[in-house]
């Protein structure tokens, strides 16, 4: 995988939106530091030049990543040292686990040792993990950006809107209809709403977009619906985190996103997956949801699963889109 082409496409993706002066310089870092890489193999001075390109990476996806997740200005950005940035990160839980760890883990293993040690000289394999660690740094941060932005950008939309934003709210306030079924309705409208423009920009709209889109969408009935987006569990010593917890009418209810054509072999890891995290939530009832918008008004497909474990019966509901 060309992990430089990936991180090009989601800041091209994200470019449409939102005009940073940081973008650009993050994948020239990363794209010299690749460079310089390459240069140590014949000269191995250069790997500390892919330590040094790499915290200029890393700092600038962190000022991004400050003015889009903290909702800041650019103005705000500008007064930050980086170091007042990482400690706001750190003590506001904006960043998800997985980002978490390896913001740390650059920061404390590879920005800080070379910022602060100029008698610090890095090898091939040390410029390696280096160049490996900030680059997925970036690459998933620039997913939660992403998907802040359709957030964003979905949140305007039912502003100006009004008559989508009551339907959603219609579908919720009905008193004869099952919660998973308010959901699938929910769902139905949603791609309703939303299928042709993901559909005219499915080859650059990701699976977290989709959520992000999603996420606003059903909050805007937050005072009727409670949503936690990633919320965390344990189960057998192990952290999961399904995509989402929706409460409706008081019932938790499982919702999990997928982006791909669903075959014999990933519906059942699917259902398998949902009925993990529906164990450990307790909830009998949960969703999974192919949105994969192949078609520009694309007909909702509905399946019904029923399982029994440990003499429990758990309920999922398969919807493509």
């Amino acid at each position: 995988m060309d992990v430089l082409k990936e991180i090009e496409l989601q800041i091209n993706s994200i470019k449409k939106f939102d005009s940073s002066n940081y973008l650009d310089s993050i994948f020239t870092h990363i794209d010299r530091a690749e460079l310089y890489y390459k240069q140590g193999k014949s000269d191995s001075n250069f790997f500390n030049d892919v330590i040094y390109r790499g915290n200029q990476a890393y700092e600038g996806a962190l000022k991004e990543s400050y003015k889009v997740l903290a909702d800041k200005t650019e103005e705000e950005v500008f007064k930050q040292t980086p170091n007042e940035i990482e400690k706001f990160f750190e003590t506001n839980n904006i960043f998800r686990e997985r980002v978490l760890q390896l913001f740390k883990n650059y920061r404390q293993e590879w920005r800080n040792k070379s910022t602060h040690d100029f008698k610090l000289f890095f090898d091939e394999s040390e410029a390696f993990i280096a160049l490996t660690s900030v680059s997925s740094f970036v690459h998933l941060l620039l997913k939660q950006i992403q998907e802040k932005i359709a957030y964003q950008t979905q949140q305007k939309k039912l502003t100006e809107q009004k008559e989508n934003a009551e339907k959603i709210n219609d579908i919720v306030i009905s008193n004869s209809v099952s919660p998973i079924d308010k959901l699938v309705n929910i769902i139905v409208e949603f791609s309703r709403q939303n299928s042709e423009q993901i559909y005219n920009n499915k080859q650059e709209i990701s699976e977290g977009e989709i959520m992000g889109l999603f996420h606003a969408y059903i909050e805007s009935v937050s005072n009727l619906v409670n949503t936690q987006r990633e919320p965390q569990f344990n189960i057998g010593g192990r952290h999961i985190r399904p995509d989402f917890l929706i409460e409706i009418d008081n019932e938790p209810l499982i919702l999990e996103f997928k982006r791909m054509k669903a075959t014999g072999s990933i519906i059942n890891n699917s259902i398998n997956q949902v009925l993990l995290y529906m164990q450990a939530t307790n909830s009998k009832r949960g969703m999974i949801y192919y949105a994969n918008f192949n078609e520009p008004n694309p007909e909702p497909k509905i399946k019904k699963n029923v399982s029994i474990l440990n003499d429990k019966t758990y309920h999922i509901t398969i919807i493509t889109t």
